[in-house]
């Protein structure tokens, strides 16, 4: 072999060595960036499962209070009916009649108002609760591509093989586009 060919097949291996390293640390990078975003999406879906629990409570606590308030207010309707039946064409009717209409003016002026800002507060939480759990189930999806790109990267690594690399980088910009959309809710996630 002739000095010549011989720096030839040097100038190869030297150029396949870099190729070689440049490639591992495109993948490298690639695996990094996917990590952090991991971590993003990570602390945003357990943010989003936190307002999904919290908002839950404040429902219930709205419909557990709608509840209350509407037997007392059958209760003091009950009541007020109850007076007046068992105090007719009796001395105490007046009386009666007149803690009957102060029952039923409660119900008008405390329970029945209570009432009627309760249930849509209740429901508006319940809404909120289901977007957050919405975005919850966003944030999940995207993790999984994130966590799948980031294995497959680094196989390609050890392989050598673009294509794993390309799939894992593929996977990377999926997830990206399925936290982003869990940001916004723009289509609802699966």
């Amino acid at each position: 072999m002739e000095t010549r060919e011989v720096l030839e097949h040097v100038e190869q291996a030297e150029d396949a060595a870099v190729r070689r390293e440049d490639f591992g640390r495109r993948a490298a990078v690639l695996v990094s960036v996917l990590a952090a975003l991991l971590a993003i999406s990570s602390l945003a879906g357990s943010r989003a499962s936190t307002e999904a629990i919290l908002a839950q409570a404040k429902a219930s606590d709205a419909f557990n209070e709608y509840q209350a308030n509407s037997l007392k207010r059958h209760i003091n309707l009950d009541d007020a009916a109850q007076l007046r039946i068992l105090a007719a064409n009796t001395p105490a009717a007046a009386e009666a009649n007149k803690q009957a209409d102060s029952l039923e003016q409660a119900v008008k002026d405390k329970y029945q108002p209570s009432q009627d800002e309760l249930l849509p507060k209740a429901q508006e939480l319940e809404h909120e609760r289901d977007l957050a759990e919405a975005r919850h189930r966003g944030f999940q999806t995207a993790e999984a591509a994130f966590q799948l790109g980031i294995v497959l990267s680094s196989i390609s690594i050890v392989a050598r093989t673009r294509w794993l690399l390309y799939l894992g980088g593929a996977l990377g910009l999926l997830g990206v586009l399925l936290g982003a959309n869990a940001f916004v809710l723009l289509a609802p996630p699966p």
